[in-house]
């Protein structure tokens, strides 16, 4: 995993990338209707700015304290385009001033997002690398009147996944009216949705086990509450919610899907120089939202996906999570020929 995360690395030059695909337009188009509108045959050119995370947070359930951590968090600036089948979108991270090192740390980052969209099914995928990390809650934990946060800069995490599900109503709701903008949902509609997911979360150090994710000069009470040094979980379950496009004055809408799921948990977890397995419970939660505006000269929108996992192993509660929030601008062009 170490080599295959150091390989996305050298290759994405922190870069970050999203593949939209439209299934529908592999198989066929959609007839327009009082519901939606499909403009998949019409080139659709984005300019975007995006910021995308990958946490950790810990708790002990004994005492309640919750250690959070992050990567330096960096604002990107790209542009995309849909046409038919294929969109394609690219974002690179804006420099972090010497204020923001200073107090954040550095963080190394690859990211890729997958999405495919077809009437009626929605697929995600992702796969994330970050190395450097801070602590995000100091305060919680000790004293700490510092101006910068503790950083754990050999920090490292990996984060794969894969899910889908089924939109029941989709001959009154289209997703990618939402998400995608090359089509327009032109009613108010919901549905509700039913699939599955799989995902690989890892977090620990390029050293190995034998370090902490708490920092040697905090007290020893709070590094024997957060006695771990590292831990690999692979999940698997159900999920099932429900999403809802509420239109307003014909050109505004809002989009809202809430998917928690259910599965197992194959987890790895080092703690006190030990390693222990255990298969677990465990449970995700995909959270999505939309807003956008369109006239006849452009369209506007914000899109937020966030998904986040729990394990609860032993006196502690594991909280992976990744999210990906983009403000766009984008604007329509008919590329067909005339007849």
């Amino acid at each position: 995993m170490k080599y295959l995360a150091l390989f996305l690395l050298f290759i994405s030059f922190s870069a970050r990338s999203q593949v939209e695909i439209d299934a529908d337009a592999l198989t066929d188009t959609i007839d327009a209707n009082e519901r939606y509108i499909d403009y998949s045959d019409q080139l659709l050119i984005k300019l975007m700015s995006v910021v995308k995370q990958n946490n950790l947070e810990i708790i002990n359930v004994n005492n309640s304290q919750s250690l959070r951590l992050s990567p330096a968090s960096i604002s990107s600036l790209g542009f995309g385009f849909n046409y038919k089948w294929l969109g394609l979108a690219i974002a690179f991270g804006l420099p972090s001033t010497t204020e923001e090192i200073q107090k954040y740390g550095k963080t190394q980052r690859f990211d890729f997002q997958l999405n495919i969209y077809s009437k009626k099914f929605v697929v995600d995928a992702f796969a994330q690398q970050y190395n450097g990390f801070y602590i995000a809650n100091p305060s919680e934990l000790t004293t700490w009147n510092q101006t910068f946060f503790p950083q754990r800069d050999s920090m490292q995490t990996f984060s794969m996944g894969v899910g889908g599900y089924y939109v029941f109503n989709n001959k009154k709701l289209l997703y990618k009216a939402a998400y995608v903008r090359n089509a327009v949902q032109k009613k108010s509609a919901g549905s509700f949705l039913l699939g599955g997911f799989y995902n690989l979360d890892y977090a620990g150090f390029e050293q190995g086990a034998r370090y902490s994710f708490i920092p040697d000069y905090f007290p020893t009470e709070v590094r024997d509450t957060f006695n771990v040094n590292a831990y690999k979980a692979a999940s698997f379950g159900v999920s099932f919610g429900y999403t809802y496009t509420f239109v307003f004055w014909k050109r505004l809408f809002i989009n809202v899907s809430l998917v928690p799921g259910f599965g197992g948990t194959n987890l790895t977890i080092y703690s006190n120089g030990q390693r222990k397995t255990e298969s677990l419970g465990s449970g995700r939660f995909i959270g999505r939202t939309a807003l956008g505006y369109e006239n006849k000269y452009f369209l506007i929108g914000f899109t937020s996906y966030t998904t986040t996992g729990n394990v609860e192993f032993e006196n502690f509660q594991i909280k992976p999570s990744t999210s990906n929030v983009k403000f766009f601008i984008a604007k329509r062009f008919n590329v067909k020929k005339n007849k």
